[in-house]
C-alpha cells in the first residue's frame, strides 16, 4: 500500500488528531523558548539561587540544555534542603552567580531582530523575579522578555486539565515521566517537554500566531514586570481539623497497669488516629503508661488495619511512633534480638512496600511537616536490634571483604531481607569509620554497590571515594553511581536520597568544569558554547626536532 493509500485508509477522526505541520511550523516561526528552573535558599525575606537549569526549544524540539550549581554565599536553610537536597557542602567551590550571569544573559538574548525569545517556567512568578533579583545584585539587568507559564492559563487554553498546578500533575496529564523533582535540570527538561506538547495542542486548535497565543495566556507580562509569587513547594494546607470527640479522647492517658480490655480500646483509638492521619498520635503513644514493647502488638493491629485498607498515609501515621519501639525489639540477648528483627521484617516489609506512599491528597503528619516519612525510615529503626552496637568482630562477620564479599549480609539478601540488610550494613560501615578504618569502609561500600546495594548513604560514600582521584574518568564513574542509585529511588523521602541527589549534581559540576570552560559565545539556539580545557596532566606533545642547536 502506498503512503497516500495508507493515509486514505485512516479514520477521519484520527486524522483530526494529527498536527498540521504547516500550522505548527507557522506557530514556531522565529520563536525560541528558554525554559528555566531555579532551586533556591532563603536569605531573610529574599531567595538566593543554588542551582539553575535552562532548556532551549526551537521548531518544536528541545535543542540544548545547560545547568550549574551556584554558591549563594549564605547557608542553605533547612526548609530548602528538605525540598531540593542541596547542602552547603554540595555548593562549596561552585561558581557564584556573577560567574554565570553572562551565560544566562546570552541565552536569553535574541540572536537577531526577528527572533522572539520567550522566558518559560512552571510558576514563572517565582523563577523570573528570583533571577531578576540575582542580576540586580551583581549590577546587571535581566533581559526583558515575554513570559509563558506552564502552570498558568496555557494548559486550560488547549484543553489540558491537570489535577493541580504542580509540575508533577501537568506531567501526568501529558504522560511525561518526571523521575527527579526539584532538580533544576530535571524540572526544566520536563517543563520543556510539556510546553512543546502544549504548543502542539494549540496548533491542533488552529492557533498560528505565537504572539497572539502569548497575549491570550500571559497578557503583557515580561521578565521585568512579573511580580514575585509565594515560595514554591507543596501547597500549604489549612491545619487538619479533627472531630471534637476524637480530640477529647486524647485527654485520657493509658495507665501503666492497663488490662487487655483497656489496651484493646486504646488500639481502636490508635486505629482512628491512623484513619484521620492524626498528628497527636505520637504524643498518645509516648505518654502511654505501659512498657513500649507491651504496646507494640496493639500498634501492629492498627497498622494491619491501615495496610488492609490500602491507606498509605494512615499506615505511615501509625508506623511513626512505632519506630523508637522497633529499636528496642526483642530481649537482651543479641541473637534473639536479631531473630526478632528478621521476623518483623519478614512479616511487614512487603506489605509496607506494597501500600505505596503518601501523596498530595493524603499525607501523614511527618510529610505535612516535610520530614522523612516513616514508610521510608523503618529499616533504619529495625537495623538497631538486628545489628545492635556493632563491634569489630561482629562487623567482620557481617560483611567479609575477601573476594567479591561474603558474610551475614549476603545471607540476609538471600532470605529476602534486602532493606534490613542494607540498613544494617550502613551501621557496619559507620562503625568502621568511627574506628578510623576508612579504607575498609570504602572497600565495603564499593563491594556492596557492585553487589547491587542501592542504599543512598552507601552509594554516596562510594561516589565520594571514586571522586577523590579527581580525574575525569573517576568523576564520571562517581556521577554514574549517583545517577544509577537515584534511578532506584521510588520517591523515597529518606534524607540519604536527598544528599545523594545533591552529591550527583555537585560531582557533575566538577566534571563539567574539568572538561570545559565558558567561551563567552552562544550558538544559534542561544546556548553557551563551551571551550575545552587544556589538561596539564595530558599535554600535547611537540614534534621532536631533527636537529638541536647549541650542542657540540
Amino acid at each position: 500500500m502506498s503512503d497516500a493509500e495508507e493515509l486514505g485508509a485512516l479514520d477521519a477522526d484520527a486524522l483530526t488528531l494529527l498536527p498540521d505541520s504547516a500550522g505548527l511550523n507557522a506557530l514556531w516561526a522565529n520563536v525560541r523558548l528558554v525554559v528555566v528552573d531555579v532551586e533556591t535558599t532563603r536569605d531573610g525575606d529574599e531567595f538566593r539561587v543554588v542551582s539553575v537549569g535552562t532548556v532551549t526549544c526551537r521548531g518544536g524540539f528541545v535543542r540544548g540544555k545547560w545547568q550549574s550549581l551556584v554558591d549563594p554565599g549564605v547557608p542553605i536553610d533547612s526548609d530548602s534542603r528538605a525540598i531540593h537536597g542541596l547542602t552547603d557542602d554540595h555548593v562549596q567551590g561552585e561558581p557564584v552567580f556573577a560567574d554565570i550571569c553572562d551565560q544566562i544573559r546570552d541565552t536569553l538574548t535574541p540572536m537577531n531582530d526577528d527572533e522572539l525569545v520567550v522566558f518559560v517556567a512552571h510558576n514563572v512568578n517565582f523563577d523570573a523575579p528570583v533571577l531578576r533579583t540575582e542580576f540586580a545584585r551583581v549590577g546587571e539587568t535581566m533581559p526583558d522578555l515575554r513570559v509563558l507559564d506552564t502552570s498558568g492559563a496555557l494548559a486550560q487554553a488547549v484543553g489540558v486539565k491537570p489535577e493541580s498546578r504542580s509540575l508533577a500533575s501537568l506531567a501526568d496529564a501529558l504522560d511525561i515521566t518526571h523521575d527527579r523533582p526539584h532538580d533544576a535540570m530535571a524540572d526544566a527538561t520536563v517543563c520543556a517537554e510539556a510546553v512543546v506538547k502544549l504548543i502542539e495542542l494549540a496548533a491542533l486548535r488552529g492557533e498560528r500566531d505565537f504572539t497572539h497565543l502569548l497575549d491570550e495566556v500571559s497578557g503583557d507580562a515580561t521578565t521585568l514586570t512579573v511580580k514575585q509569587a509565594k515560595p514554591r513547594g507543596k501547597p500549604s494546607k489549612a491545619a487538619r481539623v479533627l472531630p471534637q470527640a476524637h480530640t477529647a479522647g486524647h485527654a485520657t492517658v493509658l495507665t501503666p497497669n492497663a488490662g487487655k480490655r483497656m489496651l484493646a480500646a486504646w488500639a481502636d483509638e490508635v486505629n482512628d488516629c491512623g484513619a484521620l492521619a492524626c498528628p497527636l498520635l505520637d504524643d498518645r503513644v509516648a505518654s502511654a503508661g505501659p512498657r513500649p514493647l507491651r504496646l507494640l502488638p496493639y500498634l501492629e493491629q492498627a497498622l494491619d488495619a491501615r495496610l488492609t485498607a490500602g491507606d498509605a498515609a494512615g499506615a505511615a501515621t501509625v508506623l511513626r511512633p512505632m519506630l523508637p519501639i522497633l529499636e528496642q525489639l526483642g530481649p537482651n540477648d543479641q541473637t534473639k534480638r536479631r531473630n526478632a528483627a528478621k521476623a518483623w521484617s519478614k512479616k511487614w516489609a512487603q506489605r509496607l512496600t506494597d501500600v505505596g506512599r503518601c501523596d498530595n491528597d493524603a499525607r501523614c503528619p511527618a510529610c505535612e511537616r516535610r520530614e522523612p516519612c516513616a514508610l521510608d525510615l523503618w529499616p533504619d529503626a529495625l537495623a538497631v536490634p538486628a545489628f545492635g552496637n556493632p563491634t569489630v568482630q561482629s562487623a567482620k562477620k557481617f560483611f567479609e571483604t575477601v573476594g567479591s564479599g561474603s558474610g551475614v549480609y549476603f545471607t540476609w539478601l538471600n532470605e529476602g531481607h534486602s532493606q534490613l540488610a542494607d540498613a544494617a550494613l550502613w551501621r557496619c560501615i559507620q562503625m568502621w569509620r568511627a574506628e578510623g578504618q576508612d579504607k575498609r569502609a570504602f572497600q565495603i561500600a564499593q563491594l556492596a554497590w557492585l553487589a547491587g546495594c542501592r542504599h543512598p548513604d552507601i552509594a554516596d560514600l562510594y561516589a565520594q571515594q571514586l571522586a577523590q582521584a579527581s580525574d575525569e574518568t573517576s568523576l564520571r564513574k562517581a556521577v554514574d553511581v549517583c545517577h544509577t542509585t537515584a534511578d532506584a529511588r521510588h520517591e523515597s523521602t529518606h534524607e540519604g536520597w536527598r544528599r545523594l541527589q545533591g552529591r550527583g549534581r555537585s560531582l557533575a559540576g566538577q566534571l563539567d568544569r574539568m572538561r570545559v570552560r565558558p567561551s563567552g559565545k552562544v550558538d544559534a539556539n542561544g546556548n553557551p558554547i563551551p571551550k575545552k580545557r587544556h589538561n596539564p596532566t595530558n599535554p600535547r606533545r611537540l614534534p621532536r626536532r631533527r636537529f638541536q642547536r647549541g650542542l657540540t
